[in-house]
């Protein structure tokens, strides 16, 4: 597992890096980098929710499925709540980045391939749905982070958003065995799997603009990825763990386990170009989990097996 955390680590490295020269030598600048973000929240990850969800139904996946979404809800109680009495606004002009960068984990593009690795096919359908929760919370919960206020109405309409609905559609068409014909479905996943390429690339360009050596010397860096990689993993461990006392599928706790762990998501530093935050900070503490998560993953599912195996038969 270790071998594959730091494979895909790698590969996506590379890719920012080139998101990075990308940046320096101007090729993608600060409007195109915006831009990009937007073609990657509103149509590229959209549709590889959608298409993930092109899969045959059974009573077993749906059940698990079920499953997933609830200890997902779950886990997404501890990792706000957490976020929220770490972060707090006072004299803290980036509260809405920072509670963002611990709140939301990078489960697609990096919790999608591990549990692929991991579990193979069956793993990616249920990280799918707490990518679908993921994506909820983001629409609701992230843009009040960012934005500081909402509304009724305006959850509603965040919730209207193009990724919200290709989940509720890919729900509908799995749930009712609708299967597209090949022609359709295969634009739509080379498409959809442009999202960790395009989300690097963002990633990269904008630490282009950032102190990098400087973000090597800012102590709270360290603070926030040990608050993201550690604090907040090994509370949702000792949450859902002893749920598989109830007869729970120890797989479909490790899925949900995986994405927690996961680094701060790639999104945080998107939302901070579509709402004009400090983007440069996010890709900063975006940068410094992603590459302190290679030890600190297999840490944290090491000792989640140790504790499965410590419940009583």
């Amino acid at each position: 597992m270790s071998r594959i955390i730091l494979e895909k680590l790698l590969v996506m490295m590379i890719m920012a890096l080139i998101g990075f020269v990308c940046g320096k030598t101007g090729l993608i600048d600060g409007d195109t980098n915006k831009k990009l973000s937007n073609l990657s929240l509103l149509v590229i990850n959209p549709l590889l929710i959608f298409v993930s969800y092109q899969t045959p139904y059974t009573r077993d996946i749906a059940a698990g499925l079920g499953i997933v979404f609830l200890l997902s809800v779950l886990s997404y109680g501890i990792q706000l709540g957490v976020s929220l009495l770490l972060i707090k606004k006072k004299n803290n002009p980036n509260v809405g980045v920072e509670r963002m960068s611990l709140a939301f984990s990078n489960n697609g593009y990096i919790g999608i391939p591990l549990v692929q690795g991991i579990f193979g096919a069956q793993g990616v359908i249920y990280m799918t749905m707490f990518v679908t929760v993921f994506n909820i919370v983001l629409w609701t919960v992230g843009v009040l982070f960012m934005t500081g206020r909402t509304s009724f109405r305006q959850a509603v309409k965040n919730l209207c958003s193009p990724a919200i609905f290709m989940v509720l559609l890919g729900l509908i068409f799995f749930f009712l065995k609708i299967s597209l014909p090949d022609i359709i479905r295969e634009p739509l996943e080379t498409v959809g799997n442009m999202n960790t390429p395009f989300a690097m690339l963002i990633a990269g360009a904008t630490l282009a603009g950032s102190n990098l050596l400087g973000c090597i010397k800012k102590p709270r860096l360290y603070l926030l990825s040990a608050g993201k990689l550690l604090l907040i993993p090994l509370l949702s461990v000792l949450v859902l763990v002893p749920f598989a006392c109830l007869g729970i599928e120890p797989m479909l706790i490790t899925v949900v386990v995986i994405a927690v762990a996961c680094p701060t998501a790639a999104a945080c530093t998107m939302f901070a170009h579509r709402y004009q935050k400090d983007s440069a900070y996010a890709s900063e503490i975006f940068a410094a989990t992603t590459i302190l998560s290679a030890a600190t993953i297999p840490t944290v599912i090491w000792l989640q097996s140790l504790l499965l195996e410590l419940l009583p038969a």
